[in-house]
């Protein structure tokens, strides 16, 4: 007879969390680590790391193994990183963490470093649920239209008695919806006492962590299924296909947080925003706009359509950045604008700076990025080269067609024009006195 879910006092056990990054990915066909393949302009573990950080783990620790030094030159100090070697499973993958955890008590949290759709908030509920509940051990499950590919979730009642991997299930488990997501909670001192038990006992002779569930059961242990109901948030990554799929849920994801803060995006389908892109209300986002990581934008402003700003711009209230234009680097003040055809690399524009079409910085000088610095109230005329390093001044102007030489600085109120811009000399209106 199935034992109930059992609530009891939560307790304060800390947990550490474990992320699995070994693995190569054969199926990417690529030389960069799976683990590494970008999804909103951040790679897979990055979004596995961001979640764990936001659900309050006391300690991360990553196993790295193919392409381990690119793993760690990503990771940095976010986490510590323990070697597989070889790969030879999940299990294997933990056991070469013993070392880093024998001496933690209380829960560990295990994770793969290629699900990025995993949310801090799901991680959290998981946690205090299996804090509060007699289980020794806890699965994150979901119910899928395809289970294709995943580890079949065996259960006995409402606790989970097995996890049968898809090379070793029977037709019958096969046609079992509710799948693994690869995320684990164990009391850490039974998990390593597990472990060392493991055998290489399936077809592809590696050790399989859910190995481990099964175990505990048949000792009479509770384990429990977590499951959720969007099964986006335990899509793993095997393929580029994979990849791609991931790619147009994390975007929807960004987009509907953004849409839910006051921001208008014309066309989701096609607007791309990264993860960590900041917008204020009221601001309008038109179609084919290309918004990277770490960027700022005001409120009231309007993208696009066809606009790229790349990552660390900063956007002001009222800004318009507008049909083709690219943004790199730079900032853009409070109402100015910015509407066609213009590059814009390592610029700071002042308030109510109006550029015209076809504007460009030329901001790389051959060795290094020069910067293109324009003051309040300017007016840059259609087609204007600025040859960076360059100033121009406060309410300044260019002709159309103007190319201003990098260091000839224009001062404030003056206009230039020609090629190269040379100082314009307003002829006096005064009349002659008759």
């Amino acid at each position: 007879m199935a034992q109930p879910l059992v609530l009891k006092k939560k307790t304060k056990k800390p947990v550490l969390a474990l992320v699995l990054a070994a693995g190569k990915g054969t199926r990417m066909k690529s030389s960069v680590p799976k683990v590494l393949h970008e999804i909103g302009g951040k790679p897979l573990l990055g979004h596995v790391l961001n979640a764990v950080n936001g659900a309050d783990i006391h300690k991360i620790v990553v196993v790295a193994g193919h392409g381990e030094k690119q793993v760690r030159s990503f990771i940095g100090n976010q986490a510590s990183v323990v070697r597989q070697f070889p790969q030879a499973g999940t299990g294997h993958a933990v056991l070469c963490a013993a070392s880093a955890l024998k001496h933690f008590q209380g829960l560990v949290l295990i994770l793969p470093g290629d699900a990025p759709g995993v949310r801090e908030e799901t991680i959290r509920e998981m946690v205090r649920i299996h804090k509060q509940s007699e289980a020794i051990a806890t699965v994150l499950t979901a119910c899928v239209k395809v289970p294709d590919g995943y580890g079949r979730i065996i259960r006995s009642g409402d606790q989970v008695a097995a996890i049968r991997e898809e090379l070793d299930a029977a037709e019958e488990e096969r046609a079992i919806c509710e799948i693994n997501s690869g995320i684990y909670l164990f009391e850490i001192q039974v998990l390593l006492k597990h472990l060392r038990a493991l055998k290489q006992n399936n077809r592809k002779k590696e050790y399989y962590l859910t190995d481990v569930v099964e175990a505990l059961a048949e000792e009479g242990q509770i384990v429990r299924g977590f499951q959720v109901s969007n099964e986006e948030e335990v899509l793993g990554i095997n393929s580029r296909v994979d990849l791609a799929r991931a790619e147009k849920i994390m975007n929807q994801r960004e987009i509907e947080k953004h849409q839910k803060n006051g921001v208008t995006i014309v066309s989701p389908d096609n607007t791309w925003i990264a993860s960590g892109v900041t917008i204020g209300s009221d601001t309008v986002i038109f179609p084919f706009s290309w918004i990277e990581s770490c960027v700022k934008i005001g409120s009231h402003c309007h993208v696009g359509p066809f606009a790229t700003i790349r990552q660390g711009s900063k956007i002001g209230d009222q800004a318009v950045v507008g049909c083709f234009v690219e943004v790199v680097r730079s900032n853009i003040g409070k109402g100015s604008r910015v509407k066609h055809l213009t590059y814009l690399g390592d610029a700071t524009l002042a308030e109510n700076v109006n550029i015209g079409a076809g504007t460009i910085t030329a901001n790389y000088d051959g060795v290094k990025k020069q910067k293109t610095v324009v003051g309040k109230g300017a007016f840059i005329g259609s087609n204007t080269v600025l040859v960076a390093p360059i100033r121009i001044g406060q309410g300044a102007k260019t002709g159309a067609g103007s190319v201003v030489l990098g260091k000839q600085h224009v001062p404030a109120g003056k206009t230039v024009a020609g090629v190269p811009a040379k100082l314009i000399q307003r002829k006096s209106n005064s009349k002659k006195k008759i």
